[in-house]
């Protein structure tokens, strides 16, 4: 996707965060004057959105339309009427230490595709995503080591079996890992600033890229978080109950295909990447039982087949895809409020 075309949403949605988050540090300081900011940021945490533990969603993806160019297959086209993702998540502890927290997670995806007015009915893609559905079956560990003078090292690890026909046979090109290492410091009770590097398919081919990261729950209901160049997030809570997000990311992933997908291609990969924009809204139904709303614009980097190895240069197929809109409903549980705060004060 030219760079002008997603420069300008991008542009835009930083303007507006900035504006927001100036606006927000003038009220708090009119409204609150007070002398020691340790009583503040205690009532600030209550506003922080618990961590999740279980989660269970379902995306729905607006019709979009896609054009396909192949020297090997020839040009296609079809309109996407239904594409739907289906994603479950489970978060436990593995270790709960003074200076080190140590987390494992399990994640199941299965997503669908329903083409309508294909050009050439017996155009490969088409067929093999229509019949068969993108499973990803996912293991990660997150480790968080506290360091002397408010320093901190995080590591995060994932791997995942990703293919629309999972099996033990050419188990390596199925497996994708993602390693996110960052070095960062508290610089107070609600601030938080790192750097680091990550590997991972995020533009749908393996990529490294260094990280900025940036935490700050600047006032009792506002919250800012930036994961550059990954992720920016401007939270609103109202209460302890409810959080407001408006959010701007990069999402992408890689899929393998095997069995011949394509005449004389026995495996290949089906790659992607996207740029989202929208909002969120997050509420408690129970002290540890929540719901979620997400929608927003998603709009596509780059879409490609290629052999397992090779980059988008030297793709089979490559797609041109229309934005859509998209919305997500979840279903996710929390830590007891009363749980969760006897555990921060060990």
């Amino acid at each position: 996707m030219p760079m002008r075309m997603w420069y300008r949403p991008v542009m835009v949605f930083l303007g507006v965060t900035i504006n927001c988050c100036t606006w927000a540090q003038q009220e708090e300081r009119l409204r609150l004057d007070i002398a020691d900011a340790r009583p503040m940021a205690k009532i600030a945490d209550r506003f922080r959105p618990r961590p999740k533990f279980l989660e269970i969603n379902h995306e729905l993806f607006n019709r979009f339309a896609t054009f396909s160019s192949s020297e090997v297959l020839g040009n296609s086209s079809a309109l996407v009427n239904k594409n739907l993702i289906r994603k479950a998540k489970i978060r436990f502890p593995i270790l709960m230490l003074s200076n080190l927290n140590i987390f494992g997670g399990l994640g199941y995806a299965s997503e669908n595709f329903s083409f309508k007015e294909i050009r050439d009915n017996n155009y490969p893609l088409y067929q093999r995503l229509e019949n068969n559905s993108l499973k990803r079956i996912a293991a990660n560990v997150i480790v968080k080591k506290d360091l002397d003078r408010n320093r901190f090292r995080f590591y995060y690890f994932n791997t995942s079996l990703n293919s629309d026909r999972p099996q033990f046979n050419n188990l390596l090109n199925q497996l994708k890992l993602s390693v996110t290492v960052v070095l960062g410091k508290d610089l107070n009770p609600y601030k938080q600033i790192g750097y680091g590097l990550s590997f991972g398919y995020d533009l749908g081919q393996p990529t490294v890229f260094p990280l900025f990261v940036f935490k700050n729950d600047f006032s009792l209901h506002w919250g800012l978080e930036l994961l550059l160049p990954k992720k920016i997030s401007l939270r609103y809570s109202p209460n302890e109950s409810m959080h407001f997000s408006l959010f701007n990311e990069v999402v992408g992933g890689s899929y393998h295909l095997q069995d011949e997908p394509i005449a004389g291609f026995d495996n290949v990969e089906f790659r992607r990447s996207a740029l989202r924009a929208g909002a969120l809204i997050d509420r408690e139904v129970h002290d540890w039982l929540w719901l979620g709303l997400k929608g927003g614009y998603n709009h596509p980097i780059q879409i490609f087949i290629s052999e397992p190895g090779k980059r988008r240069r030297d793709s089979i197929v490559d797609v041109d895809a229309n934005a859509s809109v998209f919305f997500q409903l979840s279903v996710f549980m929390v830590p007891p409020r009363k749980t969760y705060e006897k555990g921060k004060t060990r």
